[in-house]
Parts: structure tokens; C-alpha cells; sequence
């Protein structure tokens, strides 16, 4: 992302171990600045301050100027992200933070480069809220922060900026599926409606980045794969949940906007983000078409990919539309071809070379993507592609006091810059894909590993995102404070882990009309931690018996909460009368 603006411009360094030794050896800062390419303020900041003629001589004089695009180094914007993009950091040569800011308007930046070269502190305080959380490690902890921050009013959490809060979404509608209390998914429906209403593109479909308004009015206008993707699940749940048309239309407007608008021919996958473009978004609907839409980053990662391909999935289950699960099936299938090897792992960026190290997100994602197809499908060659990135992620990440870093050991100049840290969010969406594993394979090393990963992060929940010594970042303990994205991700899945899942074994022959029928009715079931199996009579014998079910050529649906299990279930109709009875309910608070 190295960006020149004519003979006068700074210059700009990539990010490696030559503009370190620079600046070591002439005495300099590193002016290291974070941005993307669908980042509105990283653009008005190189038309405005980057190219102020006082800034430049600043900067090529005094410093050594480096650029980093956080979306393919997700692991330098975690360390050194300042609470937005762009963000501002200095370093001394041998990686020693300095400090740090925001976007910075020209005459301030002129200041801040001054006081830095005069080594005064230039970073803004911790938000006191970060700092004032109590960490104590239960579910019950995460529900009340959540309680704390929800909005009644405009629904999500917190005040403003308002971020799409899927996680504490998610965390809620299980949570409602545990107990049965109401007043939970009311916090759930009232989030989503708000959101549907503000900052989705009625127009071009799909949804904005987040709002900068407490109503949701008043819309970021980049659009993400991952806000979508990770969007399409939340609504698909409270679809299935509620049945509601606003969440029909709204997961089929995601599904259709990023298979169409996102898809790239050239790899097959999907782009990563289209561009913040304000005067485009804020043109009459009927003048719009005649504007060139904004542009977009054609990038594939493969974490985003096996995101959205899991949302595909998902959507095509529950709407029904069988050819979206067809199209996930194909990008995990890309991905696996293009991505993976068994001795490196996942390559962050698909159909280039050149990709920095592998990264636990990227791994996580697809692990549970893995899973999700062999869960709709049966697939079997994604249960033993899933035990093979399982293997592999532990082998390059695990942590020997359990969990997992977010990356591999950093080599040459990054081991002093990057140390690696253990995110939560990450850690327990491991956890959970390793839960589910355990009881698919029927090892129970995988639900010990679990364990042992959840407990790792219970003194850091609700109140920060991650386990490590690296204090130049601010972006996601303001995350924390705000919506709880990681403290929600950790909370859910150590509910899993404390009352275990809600299991479907479905038994019966694919080419049965009755069994496909009782397959798409199960598919539009919500039930938490909800774990499905398909089992065919003949090739499943002994995983059928160990299971302690009949073997019947006659299709059947078994539903089991730990220890106890309904009665068979054979047609749609009572797949309709479990669902509305919803006997996973416990009742417990």
C-alpha cells in the first residue's frame, strides 16, 4: 500500500527489516501509519496532512516514513492499532513504542511530528471505560456488561460510534435458547431492526461498515465482506428463531450482494471491502445510477472467504436456497486448493505470493466453516479436512499453557516488534469448533483441549480481548468497552462447554424423499450450540449403535440435551411442534 503523490511526496517504506536498520543507524523515528484501502479518513489523510509540504519535509527529514495496510497484516494492526484507522504510531529504531494517535488533521500533524521529534508524549489517554471493567471470568459477567451497555432505545450497545454487534448478538440469541427468556431476544430483535433501518444499502443491498450516530442514521459508508458475512449468520439465526420477513429479506440481501458484488472471476473467491464513497451514497437513489459505484479491493483472505462461505451455507439452509450452499461448498474448496498446506497452514492472501505468516483467525474460520458444511451436508471430505486444519492449527499456534497465539513465532526483525499474544475472540471460536469436533469424531482429546483453552482467558473476560504484554494498541479494549465482541465470543462457547450441545442425529438414507424432507425442516430449527450428524444406516452402523440409536431404514430425527433425548422424530410437522416447544429451554438464569 505504498502511496506516492508526486516528486514531492513522502517516501514511503514498506514494512520490513531495511527501514528498522535506517532508522537505527541515522537516529530517527519510525513514523509508522495504519490504513486500508476502504478506509475514508487513511484517504482524506493522504489528500489532507500527507500532503501538507510541511508535513512531507517533516516526515522525509526527521523520519522514516513506513506504511502498513492493516487488512494484509492483520497481526502489526493488532499491536499497534490507536482506537480507528488511520492510526499514527512512532517507534523508536528498535521497535520501542513512542506513541501514538487517530486520524490527525495537517496543523496538528505539523505539531505531534514537532513534540515527537522533541520526545515529548503526544498519545491520547486510555478511554476509562477500558480501563475500569472488572475481569472475572463468567458467563453471567458477560450477560451483565451486556445488560450495562444495551441501548433501549436504538437498540446495540453503548452510545456512539455504533458498531455491529454480532458476537453479543449471537451470545444473546443463545442465551435466549437456554432459558427461554424473552426479554433477551427482545434486545436481539430491536438491534437488528435498528440496524436494518440504518445502515443497510436499500439500494445497492448489503450493509455499511458501522454508524457513526447512536440511531444508526448516519451510516460509515465502506462495506466489508466480514460485517456482511458475519452479519447473514446473526440475521439467519433470528430468522430461524422468529421467522421474521425483515430477516428474510435482510440475509437475502447479504447473500446476494456479496455473491454478486463481491465475487472476483479471476480467483474465484470474494473481494475484501469496497470503498467509503460519501458523495456516491449521498446522491437521490435515481441520480446514483448513473455515478460509477465505488471501487473495490478484489483481494481474497482466507479468513473472510471461509466466513462468508459459512454465511452462504447457513442462508442456503434456512431460507431454503440449496444453490447457496453450493456456491460455499465451492469457496471452501478454493481455499483448501489455493490456501492450504499441511506443513504451512493457510496462506492469509489467496492467489498471490509474497503472504506475511499465517494467522490463527484465518485458521479458526475455516475450521468452522469446515465443519458447517459437513453438518449441512455430510460431506465427509469436510470432517476429515477439518481434523487436518485442526491438527495443523495447533501444531503452528498452540500455546503450551493452552489456547493459542495469533500467530506463528515471528522471525528476524518482527520477534522484537510483534511478540504474539492470545486474542479471545479467536481462542473461543477454537474452542467451540474443537467442542463440536469432539463430538462429531467422537474424541474427547478435542473437548479437553477446549477446556483448557476457555479457562486460559478467564481472567482477562469481559473486560479485554486478549492475554499478552504488548501496550501500543487501543482498538479492541475500546471494542471491549463498547459492544463486547470478544467477552460475548468467550461467554458463548463456555456455555457450551458448561451445558454441552444440543445434539441432531438424523438417520436415514439421502436418497429417501422422507429423510430430505425432514433435512430441510431440521435445517430451520434454532437451538443452541446446536450440533447436527448425518447418518446413513448402512455406512454408519457402528456410529449410529455407539450413539445408542435404532438402526431403521425408516428416517428419524433424534434430539438429545446432555443425557436426555425426545422421543423419534419423523415428519415435518413435528420438527415444527419441536421447534415451537423449544425443549432445550432449561429455564435457568
Amino acid at each position: 500500500m505504498i502511496q506516492q503523490h508526486g516528486e514531492n511526496a513522502i517516501s514511503w517504506r514498506e514494512w520490513n527489516e531495511e527501514a528498522f536498520e535506517v532508522a537505527r543507524s541515522e537516529g530517527k523515528p519510525v513514523l509508522l501509519t495504519l490504513g486500508a484501502t476502504w478506509c475514508h479518513w487513511c484517504h482524506v489523510m493522504d489528500e489532507q496532512a500527507y500532503s501538507d509540504q510541511r508535513v512531507i519535509d517533516l516526515v522525509n527529514n526527521q523520519f522514516i516514513p513506513v506504511r502498513v495496510d492493516v487488512d494484509q497484516r492483520p497481526d502489526i494492526s493488532l499491536r499497534y492499532n490507536q482506537g480507528t484507522y488511520p492510526s499514527v504510531v512512532f517507534l523508536s529504531g528498535d521497535g520501542q513504542f513512542l506513541a501514538g494517535r487517530p486520524y490527525t488533521p495537517a496543523d496538528e500533524m505539523v505539531s505531534v511530528l514537532q513534540r515527537v521529534c522533541n520526545g515529548e508524549t503526544v498519545s491520547e489517554p486510555p478511554t476509562k471505560a477500558g480501563a475500569t471493567q472488572d475481569n472475572n471470568g463468567s458467563v453471567d459477567a458477560v450477560l451483565d456488561r451486556l445488560t450495562y451497555l444495551y441501548d433501549e432505545k436504538f437498540g446495540g450497545f453503548a452510545y456512539e460510534p455504533k458498531q455491529p454487534p454480532w458476537e453479543a448478538l449471537h451470545f444473546l440469541t443463545a442465551r435466549y435458547g437456554m432459558t427461554g427468556k424473552r426479554s433477551l431476544m427482545r434486545m436481539v430483535d430491536k438491534t437488528l431492526e435498528w440496524m436494518w433501518n440504518g445502515i443497510y444499502d436499500h439500494k445497492d443491498q448489503g450493509f455499511f461498515r458501522y454508524a457513526v450516530s447512536q440511531d444508526w442514521k448516519v451510516p460509515h459508508y465502506e462495506k466489508m465482506l466480514v460485517t456482511n458475512a458475519s452479519l447473514a449468520l446473526i440475521y439467519a439465526e433470528a430468522y430461524q428463531v422468529t421467522r421474521s420477513p425483515l430477516y428474510h429479506a435482510a440475509l437475502m440481501g447479504i447473500a446476494d450482494f456479496i455473491s454478486v458484488r463481491f465475487f472476483v472471476l479471476q480467483h474465484g473467491l470474494l473481494a475484501a471491502s469496497q470503498d467509503a464513497d460519501e458523495v456516491y451514497y449521498q446522491t437521490s437513489w435515481k441520480d446514483r445510477d448513473r455515478r460509477t459505484p465505488p471501487a473495490i479491493d478484489r483481494t481474497a483472505y482466507a479468513g473472510w472467504n471461509a466466513l462468508a462461505a459459512h454465511a452462504l451455507i447457513q442462508a442456503g439452509n434456512v431460507l431454503p436456497r440449496p444453490a447457496w450452499v453450493g456456491v460455499g461448498y465451492n469457496y471452501l474448496n478454493n481455499i483448501w486448493r489455493n490456501g492450504w498446506t499441511s506443513s504451512g497452514g493457510l496462506r492469509h492472501r489467496l492467489g498471490e505470493s509474497g503472504d506475511p505468516t499465517p494467522v490463527l483467525a484465518d485458521h479458526v474460520e475455516f475450521l468452522r466453516a469446515l465443519l458447517f458444511l459437513y453438518q449441512s451436508t455430510g460431506n465427509a471430505e469436510a470432517l476429515e479436512r477439518a481434523v487436518a486444519v485442526a491438527g495443523t492449527t495447533q501444531r503452528l499456534f498452540g500455546a503450551p499453557d493452552g489456547g493459542c497465539y495469533d500467530t506463528m513465532p515471528p522471525q528476524s526483525f518482527e520477534a522484537r516488534l510483534l511478540p504474539r499474544e492470545q486474542p479471545v475472540r479467536d481462542n473461543a471460536v477454537w474452542a467451540e469448533a474443537l467442542m463440536t469436533l469432539a463430538y462429531l469424531t467422537g474424541d474427547d482429546s478435542y473437548a479437553t483441549t477446549a477446556k483448557s483453552t476457555l479457562d486460559v482467558f478467564e481472567s482477562v473476560v469481559p473486560g479485554r480481548s486478549y492475554l499478552g504484554s504488548h501496550a501500543s494498541r487501543r482498538m479492541e479494549e475500546d471494542e471491549e468497552a463498547l459492544f463486547l465482541p470478544a467477552g460475548s465470543a468467550w461467554g458463548r462457547a463456555k456455555s457450551m462447554q458448561t451445558h454441552g450441545p444440543v445434539s441432531f442425529v438424523l438417520v436415514g438414507n439421502d436418497l429417501d424423499s422422507r429423510y430430505r424432507r425432514l433435512l430441510r425442516a431440521t435445517h430451520r430449527v434454532y437451538a443452541p450450540h446446536r450440533i447436527l450428524q448425518q447418518l446413513d444406516p448402512e455406512r454408519d452402523t457402528d456410529r449410529i449403535r455407539g450413539l445408542g440409536f435404532p438402526i431403521d431404514r425408516n428416517p428419524a430425527l433424534y434430539v438429545c440435551m446432555g443425557e436426555r433425548c425426545l422421543a423419534p422424530i419423523t415428519t415435518r410437522e413435528e420438527v415444527r411442534a419441536m421447534a415451537r416447544a423449544r425443549p432445550w429451554a432449561t429455564g435457568m438464569l
